[in-house]
């Protein structure tokens, strides 16, 4: 039998993102190699989220889309990982009949022999599921398989306290603190599909952080479904966010460090204190409000009003005044009216986010809100809304970027700009986030510079141009020109 040559495609959020690393590195730890061109692999994994219908459409669609392929490859390894896997589970047959291989978030160290075991028998899929939670949206003190969630959660510790430095971003590496969620929201299945909250020990965080520091990293995002609801007992005493923060912070080396995504209902004034008192965490909090209406929050189950994330968000910048705040937002909830949607429309003006994500509703099986709320509000509004909020953010966006223009700041460079050669289109005034192609000046394109991308401590993107060598290190660029999403720069320096 030829050796395993995987793909990886990734779909939803960072958590996703580091799932993908950990496969890689456990795949090639077997001996298996991993392809960036699909058409070269003889495993095709798919690493999905399930927190909206339109990622899970998407990946059962790319799925469905390679049945030609595997009529002509009948050995073609087919996987479907993550959060949708552990959503459908046994039933996932009738849904994608072409999947092989059945393997839930904390099932990802077995996934060597997961995928051996379906090359070896082709007559049925391999599945393998985290255990039952135990709860429901209705009672979660209920908390069942506890010792199964313990064993798979070592065995990722296992695959992560190794795992080299990679990922898309020279110099960056994302480490998980906290798996599960305990909090319920009433749209979301992130508690069924990730189990429970589990917070990783300080001391396996930080030997995790030293390692990647050591081999390159200069700047670390710690990952949780609810990061700052982080608490581990260890040596009898119980660690919070704010304490893993302050140790993570003294490892030699590391410049930049950002925890992701926090609840409201969690920020304390003492997590708010590190913007203020650890140097190496930067400007910038994500902090979903999900709407700016009390009656819809409360039907979301999100434990707090919109004057209380109102406070929250004071809080931290009144600790450091530049932090950049970042947002997610549902459209067309159950119930939502004209009022509750213009209530977020206030509540948006008045943050001043740098960016948010704007999401329409759509039921996901399980949640508390498709069993108990008529979806009433008709996708035509639900897609105006949408439209509407994303313009919004965009122009409030906007606004802000423009204020960067003429000032020298500091950005960690990630590498060569997806999108190569775009600047603001010229002549519109609006700042509307229409980009157009120019040609790379004269001068850069003699040195074989090219258009690089960064992000600002307060994670802004920025492009400029510069040679490809600075990839994973910090510059000051002079910003010269902004649109809603992008700053437009120099390097404050010839080089």
């Amino acid at each position: 039998m030829e050796p395993v040559r995987a793909h990886i495609t990734t779909y939803g959020c960072q958590m996703n993102r580091l799932d993908a690393e950990l496969v890689a590195e456990r795949l090639r730890a077997s001996g298996a190699r991993v392809v960036d061109d699909p058409a070269e692999a003889n495993v095709l994994l798919f690493v999905t989220c399930s927190v909206r219908a339109h990622a899970e459409d998407r990946a059962f669609s790319n799925i469905g889309a390679l049945k030609a392929r595997k009529r002509r490859e009948p050995g073609l390894v087919i996987g479907l990982l993550g959060c949708t896997a552990q959503q459908y589970g046994d039933r996932l047959r009738s849904r994608a009949p072409l999947v092989d291989v059945v393997c839930a978030p904390g099932r990802l160290a077995e996934l060597p022999q997961l995928i051996q075991a379906a090359r070896t028998n082709r007559a049925a899929p391999v599945v393998a599921l985290d255990p039952p939670r135990g709860a429901t949206h209705t009672q979660p003190d209920r908390v069942g398989g506890a010792e199964a969630f313990a064993a798979a959660d070592a065995a990722l510790d296992e695959v992560e306290t190794r795992r080299p430095l990679g990922g898309p971003s020279p110099g960056h590496a994302f480490v998980t603190v906290m798996r599960g969620c305990d909090n319920f929201c009433a749209y979301c299945v992130v508690p069924n599909v990730r189990g429970p909250e589990r917070s990783r020990t300080p001391s396996a965080v930080l030997e995790e952080v030293r390692r990647l520091v050591g081999q390159g990293a200069r700047q670390i995002t710690l990952l949780g479904q609810a990061v700052n609801k982080y608490a581990s007992r260890q040596d009898g005493r119980t660690c919070d966010l704010a304490g893993l923060i302050e140790k993570v912070a003294e490892t030699p080396n590391l410049a930049r460090l950002r925890f992701i995504t926090n609840h409201p209902r969690a920020m304390t004034e003492r997590l708010a204190a590190v913007f203020r008192n650890v140097p190496a965490v930067c400007p910038y909090l994500h902090m979903p409000a999900q709407s700016g209406s009390d009656a819809v929050l409360a039907r979301m189950k999100r434990a707090y009003t919109a004057s209380e994330y109102i406070d929250r968000v004071a809080m931290v910048r009144g600790v450091r005044p530049e932090v950049a705040v970042a947002s997610d937002f549902i459209v067309g909830f159950p119930g939502e009216t004209a009022e509750d949607f213009e209530a977020t429309l206030d509540l948006v003006r008045r943050m001043r986010f740098s960016h948010a994500f704007v999401f329409k509703y759509s039921p996901r099986p399980g949640t508390f809100a498709a069993e108990h709320y008529e979806d009433d509000v008709p996708m035509a509004e639900k897609r105006r809304r949408n439209q509407v909020l994303l313009d919004l953010v965009r122009k409030v966006a906007g606004q802000e970027n423009r204020r960067f223009i003429g000032r020298t700041v500091n950005v960690f460079v990630e590498g060569p700009s997806p999108h190569p050669n775009l600047h603001p289109e010229k002549g519109t005034g609006s700042f509307s986030g229409r980009m157009e192609k120019v040609p790379v000046p004269f001068s850069a394109a003699c040195r074989g510079w090219l258009q690089l991308r960064g992000r600002t401590p307060g994670n802004r993107i920025v492009v400029f141009d510069g040679p490809a060598d600075l990839a994973g290190a910090e510059v000051d660029v002079e910003v010269v020109d902004s649109s809603p999403l992008t700053l437009f720069a120099h390097l404050a320096q010839a080089m």
